[in-house]
């Protein structure tokens, strides 16, 4: 399949010719089911309508090799796309929900995509780009959802620690320039390429959508094709104001992992919660004892959030039972476990990081937790992270924490939480040391 794209100045319209090597698919349809409503017009590459036919566009008029064209809105498509905005005349949004596809299957051979804008307008997405302007779309594109910006800058290009990042700032009305933002950028790829030695992917794009006052609101990473992360940050927001958000951290701590199924979100989010606390205070931004309060904190949280069953039944189904805080926590308290019985052994969980990573890096296919565990205890001369994960997948409630916490010298006394001398008081110390 191959794509040609063209959109309007106003960002109103979406033009999609598309022309298939040998048969046509029996129909095309969005990847995201509300967005066929989006869908203006179909016809054949000679202008004839084509018949749409339970949301689907039907294809089985065409001939081998032929082509055919579509018009979508894509202000209908916006909306039926999750975490899509329009802001300043620009637009960022899913691709399933303007790009159609066979919804049946992946494109044998792969596909192809080619945009033609308007002059000043810019198509920033996370697929990789041919010296001629073609982007490839790999399976993962028609599989999974990616971030894409149509805006009026191009990205800013930020290569460093072995990724090429490309930096995409939406609407106006910013306190910080553009120079700021590709430093906390810069600073964040070098911090969390502390763990492994380099960055975790080679190649991302990152898109930074305004939102009001300061700080950053919320953030999300995707892996549609390729690699990309959008964060909501507060028109008004200072360096320092980003630096210190747990959202910078986190969400680049999710490519420290491969795609894991939702059964495993627990493990998933909860390595990015860990080290959006321990990175940190590696870095000087908060100190040890402020980042263990987080943990004990978290771990509290966890222990009293819903979400009933093993903990992969609590993370398949928390976005209907609303447990996010045992799933995060929980797979929390497995991350900081296996830290510490890795550097029992002389070893850490970067360590493993950095072992394993290569395996997947740059691998958009979806692992699991056993596989990823497997990567890991591959290296030793034991099982060790194997074992612990099963204990945490089939747990019913919440781990207890207060023992390995105890053992730390991590306690709660009048103001908080304190450190103390204990058993494994130097492993403590040696997690939040850079």
């Amino acid at each position: 399949m191959h794509y040609e794209v063209s959109v309007d100045a106003s960002l109103e319209h979406l033009r999609a010719r598309v022309c298939f090597d040998g048969a046509a698919p029996a129909s095309l349809g969005p990847g995201v089911d509300a967005a066929a409503r989006a869908l203006v017009e179909a016809t054949d590459d000679a202008g004839r309508a084509l018949p749409v036919r339970r949301d689907r566009i039907d294809l089985s008029s065409l001939g081998d090799g032929a082509c055919m064209r579509y018009r979508v809105d894509l202000e209908i498509a916006r909306r039926a796309s999750r975490f899509a905005g329009r802001v300043d005349g620009e637009l960022v949004s899913s691709q399933g929900a303007w790009l159609w596809r066979d919804r049946r299957r992946v494109p044998e051979g792969g596909a192809t995509i080619r945009f033609t804008l308007p002059d000043g307008l810019f198509a920033s997405t996370p697929w990789p780009v041919a010296p001629d302007g073609t982007q490839t779309l790999g399976p993962s594109a028609f599989q999974r959802p990616g971030f894409v910006a149509f805006g009026h800058r191009a990205p800013r290009v930020i290569e460093r620690q072995h990724v090429r990042a490309r930096l995409v700032r939406l609407g106006e009305g910013w306190q910080l320039d553009e120079d700021a933002l590709a430093h906390w950028l810069e600073e964040a790829i070098d911090g969390i390429a502390t763990v492994q030695g380099r960055f975790p992917v080679d190649d991302l794009l990152v898109i930074l959508v305004p939102a009001p006052g300061s700080g950053m609101g919320f953030g999300m990473v995707r892996r549609g094709g390729g690699f990309s992360a959008i964060y909501m940050v507060g028109r008004e927001s200072t360096p320092e104001s980003l630096r210190e958000s747990w959202v910078t951290w986190h969400e680049l701590s999710h490519l420290q992992l491969p795609a894991l199924p939702q059964r495993d979100a627990w493990m998933y989010e909860g390595l990015a919660t860990y080290y959006q606390e321990v990175l940190p205070a590696r870095l000087g931004i908060q100190t040890p004892t402020a980042a263990w309060s987080e943990l004990v904190d978290g771990f509290d949280r966890g222990a009293s959030s819903r979400g009933g069953g093993a903990l992969t039944e609590a993370s398949t189904t928390m976005f209907a039972t609303g447990g996010f805080g045992r799933v995060y926590w929980a797979g929390t308290a497995f991350a900081l476990e296996a830290d510490v019985a890795l550097r029992q052994r002389g070893s850490s969980l970067d360590d493993a990081l950095r072992r394993a990573a290569p395996r997947w890096r740059g691998d958009l296919e979806v692992w699991d937790s056993a596989r990823v565990c497997a990567a890991w205890d591959a290296p030793l001369d034991a099982s060790v992270l194997r074992p612990l994960r099963d204990r945490y997948a089939g747990q019913v409630g919440f781990p207890a924490t207060a023992p390995l916490l105890s053992r730390l010298g991590v306690r709660r006394d009048a103001d908080g939480v304190a450190l103390a001398s204990a058993e494994l008081s130097a492993v403590r110390e040696s997690i939040m040391r850079r």
